[in-house]
């Protein structure tokens, strides 16, 4: 899976919140949270989504924002956070 940019195509990230239960986003909260947002409001049809940002640090990138379906990973939720760790390494800076 790969890390979403704030430049990408949004519904690119909805998909993978569909298939996978998230969506990693790259960048500073000024340009992650907005994309995260956008990703939020594109998830509104799918009644069984319920759609929430998250945030987690990671060894390559720093940090990442995530949006994650809570039916799916509960609030922290250890293995969502395992899922973030795994694409924080599969997409090496």
């Amino acid at each position: 899976m790969k890390i979403f940019r704030a430049t990408e195509n949004v519904f690119n990230a909805v998909d993978a919140v569909v298939k996978h239960g998230f969506a990693a986003v790259d960048g500073t909260k000024s340009e992650a949270v907005p994309f995260c947002n956008r990703i939020i409001a594109a998830l509104e049809p799918y009644n069984e989504i319920e759609p929430i940002i998250g945030y987690e640090n990671v060894p390559n990138q720093g940090y990442l924002y995530y949006v994650f379906d809570s039916q799916k990973f509960p609030c922290g939720d250890k293995h969502l956070k395992d899922k973030i760790h795994e694409v924080d390494r599969a997409n090496p800076v």
